[in-house]
């Protein structure tokens, strides 16, 4: 079956460096410590860190053998600067800087996939999440559309012609809870296919509504704010009868405090969120607005389905490979 296979590369080079670095390097607690355990990541003859990028390519190349996709994207991250920083300076404030031996196989893995012929897009402005996010609606009604990513943000945008390829250690434990066979799906390892249906049965809402979930709940990975100290066990009850953040907030300012006390109530909801949503109104709308994809970026208006039609350069993909000492992945029975 055609499809299109969109990829973040970010997240998979990121999960495929972090998957596979040494022992000694994930607990080392000196310098001298890292030292040591540096010299047992993967490295090309040329003294590069390149096990991100060996490990990336090599899930690359099993996706293309075994699940087939006629068409194929990656979108990268450039920076953490993009319009949301605009919107909110906080946003992802929290998180370090990349590692150095991580950092450095960014262009790396994207010179490869340049000589591979892998169709690549990079924006200053927008994240990989917007780029994927807008190749999928401009394509997926002429397509379906699997998005691979470990972030979950892509969740909002699974449709009934738009799977979510979730890459996480937790696959086999969540098929085997909703009693699905993995082997029946020819899918990755590693992986759990989200449909709107096992949305709806993971998150308690459906795709549309999980920017409302982030929107009131906030996320600690992004460091979006939300509704300081709602959780789940009241998102979703207020989610499934309001639909939207913009519902709850409209029947609170249409109504008294004692009747919206009591709706609330009726939902089995124990503590009342009522003081803190109206407290924290304008973070819970400017918390939907950071969670929401972007499926507008106009940069990408004029990509058309057919340019992205899956078509390896393998003298590109030899030279690549000899370069950074990934001859192996040359051999057939290397890419099971």
């Amino acid at each position: 079956m055609s499809f299109l296979l969109l990829i973040d590369g970010s997240s998979l080079l990121s999960t495929s460096f972090f998957g596979t670095l040494p022992f000694e390097y994930k607990t080392a607690k000196s310098e001298e410590d890292y030292a040591r355990a540096r010299k047992k990541i993967m490295q090309a003859s040329e003294g590069v860190y390149t096990n991100g990028v060996y490990t990336m390519v090599r899930t690359l190349l099993n996706l293309i053998k075994n699940q087939k996709p006629s068409h194929i994207a990656v979108a990268w991250d450039l920076s953490r600067e993009t319009f949301r920083r605009e919107l909110y300076p906080q946003y992802k404030a929290q998180r370090g800087e990349l590692n150095f031996e991580l950092g450095m196989q960014f262009p790396m893995a994207q010179r490869v996939l340049e000589q591979m012929n892998i169709i690549q897009f990079v924006s200053s402005r927008y994240e990989a999440d917007d780029l994927i996010g807008t190749l999928r609606s401009n394509l997926s009604n002429q397509i379906p559309v699997v998005i691979l990513t470990k972030d979950q943000d892509a969740l909002q945008l699974v449709n009934e012609n738009v799977r979510h390829w979730y890459i996480t250690n937790k696959a086999k434990e969540m098929y085997k809870e909703v009693n699905i066979n993995p082997k029946n799906l020819n899918l990755p390892t590693g992986v759990f296919e989200f449909t709107p249906e096992l949305v709806e049965h993971f998150y308690g809402v459906n795709p549309l509504q999980i920017i409302d979930r982030k929107a009131i709940e906030g996320d600690v990975s992004d460091n979006i704010p939300g509704v300081s100290g709602i959780g789940e066990k009241t998102s979703v009850p207020l989610l499934k009868h309001f639909y939207s953040v913009e519902n709850i907030y409209d029947f609170i300012e249409a109504n008294s405090q004692e009747v919206v006390t009591d709706l609330i109530k009726s939902l089995s909801i124990k503590r009342s969120p009522l003081k803190k949503l109206i407290e924290h109104k304008e973070l819970a709308l400017l918390s939907k607005k950071l969670a929401t994809i972007c499926c507008e970026v106009e940069e990408l208006s004029t990509v058309t389905l057919e340019s992205l039609k899956l078509n390896i350069n393998s003298v590109g993909k030899r030279q690549a490979f000899e370069e950074l000492d990934f001859e192996q992945l040359l051999e057939p029975d290397t890419v099971a």
